[in-house]
């Protein structure tokens, strides 16, 4: 399968109509209703012929068949908010994770309680940091929900939506957003001067006459996926030190003070910068962990079902207190119960199968394969850590590319893999024997 930034490349980069067609495929649509809605042409053949370019784009071997069902798979692994539940069912697929009007949030105390009596202070910065598929969006939104109770305004932007050319266009594209979301209008040209400023000084002017400016109440804006700006050390050098330098103004200046941030981020900050100038030293910081016993069992009480003490034990000995791996386990045995089969005996049958290709976890473990696989760096550190059960030292660069992806998780300046579902795909696949 394409790896996440692969897809990430391809979907960012595909021509507009193609992406109408792709969009249409996984939301659902016929061919008849992409030929008259999206295309808007006579011939049908035409949607085919968007729909091979697809396959070529995720690198799906169609040879002359209909391979939709992966271009599903694909998309509802990487973006499944494009894909509609009649896609899923027509495909016998079961959707990554819950849908947002279904979306289960456990909290784990004090966080949410320390989070909340943040985001009321003036110029507010709440760090939420965990690996990928932890729970912060879900966080992230639980605080918006509280800020919205407070009367603030509210912004959540995805930095992966914004444009990377340079330090000038991402601010400019990163200001415009924001006021799009608050329903206004475009007004660079007014606040934005190019003759005597920088661009994180118009940036800072764009907000403070203009943005906030515009609203009577505070505004709590979520920045989810920060690690993107860590990728490119212009616009990470300009616009972390702009959020540090919002933040510190904000303590006395009247227009800042109604700022409140929230920024969501799976690795750590590694690009060098003044630390009297990174927004990572200061604020609220906060660390994601997975699950305890009583936080598993709850959740799985959030999907109808009651599992035993057992096999709560037995669950998390395969794939720890991870949410993500927890939900789709948790969503597998509540549409699979039968009545020749008691829960426990589900579960039993589930976790034989759940670190193979033939499990539910097929789509997640075949994308961390991939990821793996095109870093021959992370591929020995990989076999590596499938080699023995004690933790394993290894570069700094390889530990925090391997944790982003919550492949590891750390014991001081060690780290081993996360959970027994990761140790006995991988030792299967890359050493050939499952332990």
């Amino acid at each position: 399968m394409i790896s996440k930034e692969a897809f990430e490349d391809k979907y960012r980069n595909m021509p507009w109509k193609r992406r109408q067609v792709l969009e249409a495929v996984v939301g659902g649509k016929t061919d008849q209703e992409i030929r008259d809605k999206v295309l808007k042409v006579y011939d049908k053949s035409s949607v085919r012929q968007h729909i091979s370019k697809i396959y070529r784009d995720f690198d799906i071997e169609a040879n002359g068949h209909d391979c939709r069902w992966e271009i599903v798979e694909i998309v509802n692994t990487y973006k499944p908010e494009l894909v509609a539940e009649q896609a899923l069912k027509n495909y016998g697929l079961s959707s990554p994770r819950p849908r947002a009007d279904q979306e289960i949030y456990i909290e784990r105390p004090p966080i949410e309680a320390r989070c909340y009596q943040e985001i009321v202070k003036p110029a507010a910065l709440i760090r939420i940091k965990a690996p990928k598929l932890m729970g912060k969006t879900l966080l992230i939104h639980k605080i918006i929900a509280h800020g919205k109770k407070q009367g603030y305004g509210k912004v959540y932007l995805n930095m992966n939506h914004l444009h990377f050319t340079n330090l000038d266009i991402f601010l400019k594209s990163f200001c415009l957003q924001v006021g799009r979301k608050l329903k206004l209008s475009n007004q660079l040209q007014t606040y934005w001067d190019d003759s005597f400023f920088t661009s994180v000084e118009n940036c800072t002017t764009y907000f403070e006459e203009y943005l906030l400016d515009s609203l009577k109440s505070p505004l709590l804006l979520c920045l989810d996926n920060l690690d993107r700006v860590f990728h490119h050390q212009e616009i990470a050098e300009g616009f972390l030190t702009l959020l540090r330098s919002w933040h510190e103004t904000g303590q006395f200046d009247e227009s800042l003070k109604k700022l409140r941030l929230v920024v969501g981020h799976a690795t750590e900050f590694y690009i060098t910068l003044d630390i009297n100038q990174s927004p990572f030293n200061v604020g609220l910081p906060i660390d994601l962990l997975e699950f305890d016993a009583q936080q598993v069992k709850r959740f799985a009480e959030s999907y109808g079902l009651t599992l035993s003490v057992d096999s709560v034990t037995k669950l998390m000995t395969m794939v720890g207190g991870h949410p993500y791996l927890l939900s789709q386990a948790f969503d597998y045995l509540k549409n699979h119960q039968a009545a020749d089969k008691t829960l426990d005996k589900l579960l039993d049958d589930f976790l034989d199968s759940a670190p193979t290709e033939a499990g539910i976890y097929r789509i997640h473990l075949l994308s961390l394969l991939t990821s793996i696989e095109e870093h021959p760096q992370l591929l020995e550190a990989v076999k590596l850590l499938v080699s023995t059960t004690n933790p394993v030292r290894l570069d700094t660069n390889i530990t925090r590319n391997l944790e982003s992806i919550e492949l590891v998780q750390r014991h001081g300046n060690d780290c081993s893999l996360r959970c027994n579902l990761y140790r006995q795909y991988f030792s299967d696949r890359i050493l050939g024997s499952r332990e």
